[in-house]
């Protein structure tokens, strides 16, 4: 019997396989939250005494079985991560806990699912996701990237009035001046489809995620009242602005900024939900 027959069968939950296998995950640090390492492999986050969120190594099996206890209000597969799986926004209604962000990540080395969660109120949509965005996997040392990363640079495409946008034909585009880092410009970003996108693009807040080829670190891009800033608000149900000679549903004039030279991709968000992204060098 080979060594990976025996880890199969002497290991059969996901803190047995994660504690003698060959990979390690990190998140990044906050001064708002210390983790705590247990002896099972798993890491509790945790605020004055209380625990307010986690990540633990888990099976398929241990996965299934942790969803089912949930009460899902929003259940999709994750898009514009590093790592492929699934988000549930799951309702508890308790003291201390409103509801819980749960992120299950697919190792693309191993059988193991990463569980990150995050507990509300301590936690927000949109910091659960910059944490989750943060989160990564090693084998022996190495970064693992993903498996469904895409970073091929997105194309230009002409529209009707023949104005050149930068992105994908047909669903989403971006105009402006070339980029370059450390410089603040004004570009407008165009959103194209039907029902479904429209669906998406009145859910609320536009969100811009930035990340770095490179680095893999994320960044915010969009300024407003010269801080940084990951969205613009915007309220639910609002009225959509569209180009109709572009022959965009909507658009969107944003001022951005990028730190650094680099290849950056941007995923766009309405109220939580991915709209799609496009790939650009900043120069």
């Amino acid at each position: 019997m080979n060594q990976a027959e025996e880890k199969a069968v002497k290991y059969t939950t996901g803190s047995g396989i994660f504690l003698h296998g060959d990979e390690t995950f990190e998140i990044k640090n906050s001064n708002d939250f210390i983790m705590k390492r247990n002896k099972d492999g798993s890491v509790f986050f945790m605020a004055d005494g209380k625990k307010v969120g986690g990540i633990e190594p888990l099976t398929e099996d241990e996965k299934m079985k942790s969803i089912q206890t949930q009460n899902p209000f929003v259940s999709q597969d994750l898009e514009g991560f590093r790592y492929s799986g699934t988000y549930n926004l799951d309702h508890q209604k308790t003291m201390d806990i409103v509801q819980i962000h749960h992120y299950y990540f697919n190792s693309p080395h191993s059988k193991l699912n990463y569980h990150v969660y995050f507990y509300t109120p301590f936690f927000n949509g949109d910091t659960a996701a910059d944490f989750a965005h943060s989160f990564k996997i090693y084998h022996n040392g190495k970064l693992l990237q993903g498996i469904n990363e895409d970073w091929t640079l997105s194309t230009e495409f002409a529209t009707p009035t023949f104005e050149v946008l930068l992105g994908e034909k047909d669903k989403i585009g971006i105009a402006g001046p070339p980029l370059i880092a450390g410089k603040t410009d004004k570009f407008l970003w165009h959103f194209f489809g039907g029902t479904n996108e429209v669906s998406i693009i009145t859910r609320g807040d536009f969100k811009v995620i930035a990340t770095n080829k490179k680095s893999g670190e994320h960044e915010r891009v969009l300024v407003q009242n010269s801080s940084m800033v990951w969205s613009y608000k915007f309220q639910k149900d609002s009225p959509l602005s569209p180009i109709e000679e572009v022959g965009s549903i909507h658009s969107i004039p944003v001022n951005m900024k990028f730190s650094k030279s680099g290849i950056y991709r941007l995923d766009t968000y309405f109220g939580g939900e991915r709209f799609g992204s496009i790939v650009v060098e900043v120069k």
